[in-house]
């Protein structure tokens, strides 16, 4: 009879390989050939570093124990006012939205969100300003005093262009419009009468007619360029022995953030001849494995399995 012990991966120590790395550097390669008929690669951009395996076609780079972040960049965040975008607007702390009605040409306050008013967000380019649009005409603000916000078919000529330009903030899911009218610059707000207008301000700390405004995106709020580099790992426990749990598993923890081994693959040819490599990123997962472990408490040993001859 023979006593097999299983033990996860985890705990068994990894041999750290180290290396340093460079985000830029230039992958120009230059081969020495011999009569023999030998000939091997120098490239310039692997010369720093202390852990690397060539051969024709690929590289592969051993890291040491490293979050993934600090490798790669992290993804840029761009905001409404940035990029086009459709969204819903409603006045903080109420229960109405913005819409507009044709009867009176302006905008005003309704209850239900079906009758909302969606506004597409246009930012204007070489600017910090964007232009408006609800069902496909221009949102405009009056030239004169009390500024009351409409709809035009036409674009505004480039005399009165301020008057369908806006400044956007937005944070958190709330988002400001600011414009220039003959008395300064104003932020769309409702008034008294529960009509849109260019009158909102702050004076100290008073404010009047409150111009900020909860913003529920139709599309995306935010575009993420390039990806998130992150090291997350689910762990999760399965009973071998038990044949009714041949089809489930127990999730143990989701362990954010986890300094792991990469490995990464990129052919070097291609990166020789262009100096862009496409590149393939394994994580070594030297702290947490899929099988379990750091398991919880009533998790937290392997079972003897008993075979006999």
């Amino acid at each position: 009879m023979a006593e097999i012990v299983y033990k996860s991966l985890s705990s068994l120590t990894p041999i750290e390989l180290k290396y340093q790395y460079h985000r830029n550097e230039e992958l120009q390669a230059s081969v020495n050939s011999y009569q023999e008929g030998y000939s091997f690669y120098e490239v310039d951009g692997l010369n720093d570093f202390q852990d690397v395996a060539i051969n024709k076609d690929s590289v592969f780079v051993l890291t040491p124990t490293v979050e993934l972040s600090s490798v790669f960049t992290s993804t840029n965040r761009i905001d409404i006012g940035k990029i086009p975008g459709s969204i819903i607007l409603q006045p903080r702390k109420s229960m109405y939205y913005i819409s507009f009605y044709d009867t009176t040409s302006t905008f005003n306050l309704t209850l239900t969100l079906t009758s909302a008013s969606i506004f597409y967000v246009a930012p204007i380019e070489g600017t910090n300003e964007v232009e408006l649009f609800v069902n496909k005409q221009y949102v405009q603000v009056n030239a004169t005093y009390p500024y009351t916000v409409y709809l035009n078919d036409k674009s505004l000529n480039s005399e009165e262009i301020q008057r369908q330009r806006f400044e956007v903030v937005y944070q958190n899911n709330f988002i400001t419009f600011k414009t220039k009218t003959d008395s300064g610059y104003r932020y769309l707000a409702f008034n008294n009468d529960n009509t849109l207008r260019a009158v909102g301000l702050i004076l100290n700390d008073s404010v009047v007619n409150d111009y900020i405004f909860n913003c529920i995106p139709v599309t995306t709020s935010t575009i993420n360029r390039g990806f998130n580099p992150t090291n997350n790992w689910i762990t999760y426990y399965f009973d071998v022995e038990s044949e009714t749990e041949n089809k489930t598993v127990t999730i143990n923890k989701n362990f954010a953030n986890n300094k792991t081994n990469l490995l990464i693959d990129f052919p070097l040819e291609q990166a020789a001849e262009t100096g862009t490599a496409n590149i393939n990123i394994a994580n070594l997962k030297t702290a947490v494995t899929p099988s379990g472990a750091p398991a919880p408490v009533n998790n937290a040993y392997t079972k003897n399995v008993i075979t006999t001859n």
